[in-house]
């Protein structure tokens, strides 16, 4: 391993699904500063589409896959952090984007068991425009709640989308649930990054208490979906697909070339909040189209998707 003058500061970026953590991310690296960033992406689904959605498509984009970024991985976490403290030249940051269901805690409290990193916080975006549902969903709240009350920093995400008074709701339900994390309001991912790297002196315990003990009870909530499209997609069809589909397909992105202009294109889903938009970086792409979802276990998710895309096959 390298020896290191100093320990590799690294932030967990949490949030519920499709709160927007990609978006937050893509703004820090194009607004990095001089900084090297180091991106860790745990995707949740077979198709490494959330790196693939990361701009800056340089040696410093590490992935892990499949799941919830806790304890029954911690092997792989700490690969993936010994990686990143050989690499070369050394980051400056590491940032790791938490998958949606994640519990930011675990990570943070994985990374102060590491000596040769230092937790420079939690930061969790939270959905201005979808927060209210997740909230009231007795199967969602918890997560979304756990995300909340251990992070450092809230990001209030996707206020262009929602009136003042909604803001200013959301902002103070999130101060009851975390009352020492300061409150952001931010639209489409802008954020100073001196604001994003600047937190200081989080406090954490170095391991989980008995309380604590984790045993992924919420895991088998959820049930992921993908799909790899071989040829080009009728955008318009797609967008009909997606508003057809129902409110327990919590989160779907994908990347596809459309028939209509041949062009590269990615897709967002959450609640019912569809966005396309071109790909930024299509000379960096792998070739390795496809959409992902994850959903609620209990919907029989992969019926549903695969009856739905079946038009797409």
């Amino acid at each position: 391993m390298t020896i290191r003058e100093k320990p590799l500061p690294m932030t967990v970026l949490a949030g519920f699904l499709g709160a927007g953590k990609t978006t937050v991310v893509n703004h820090l690296l194009r607004h990095a500063g001089g900084r090297r960033i180091m991106v860790l992406v745990n995707d949740f689904g077979e198709l490494p589409i959330d790196e693939e959605l990361i701009a800056t498509r340089e040696e410093n984009i590490l992935t892990l896959a499949n799941g919830c970024a806790c304890c029954s991985m911690g092997g792989d976490l700490f690969a993936a952090f010994s990686t990143a403290l050989d690499f070369m030249p050394p980051p400056d940051h590491l940032l790791i984007e938490a998958s949606g269901v994640a519990e930011p805690k675990r990570i943070a409290n994985f990374a102060r068991a590491e000596p040769d990193l230092a937790l420079n916080g939690i930061v969790t975006v939270v959905d201005a425009l979808n927060y209210e549902i997740t909230r009231s969903d007795a199967r969602l709240s918890e997560i979304l709640k756990n995300q909340i009350q251990t992070a450092h920093m809230l990001l209030l995400s996707k206020c262009d989308l929602v009136g003042s008074q909604d803001i200013e709701r959301h902002k103070e339900a999130l101060r009851e649930l975390n009352k020492s994390a300061p409150v952001l309001a931010i639209s489409n991912g802008v954020l100073a990054t001196d604001i994003f790297f600047g937190i200081e002196n989080p406090t954490l315990g170095i391991g989980p208490t008995e309380e604590d003990e984790h045993h992924h009870s919420h895991e088998s909530d959820f049930s992921r979906w993908s799909f790899k499209a071989e040829g080009a997609v009728d955008k318009t069809g797609l967008l009909e697909i997606l508003e057809m589909l129902p409110s327990s397909v919590l989160r779907l992105k994908g990347i596809f070339k459309s028939s209509e202009d041949d062009q590269l294109w990615t897709v967002h889903k959450v609640g019912s909040y569809v966005d396309f938009s071109r790909l930024t970086t299509p000379e960096n792409f792998s070739g390795k189209a496809g959409f992902v979802a994850i959903g609620l276990s209990s919907s029989n998710l992969t019926e549903i998707m695969d009856k739905a895309f079946a038009t797409l096959d």
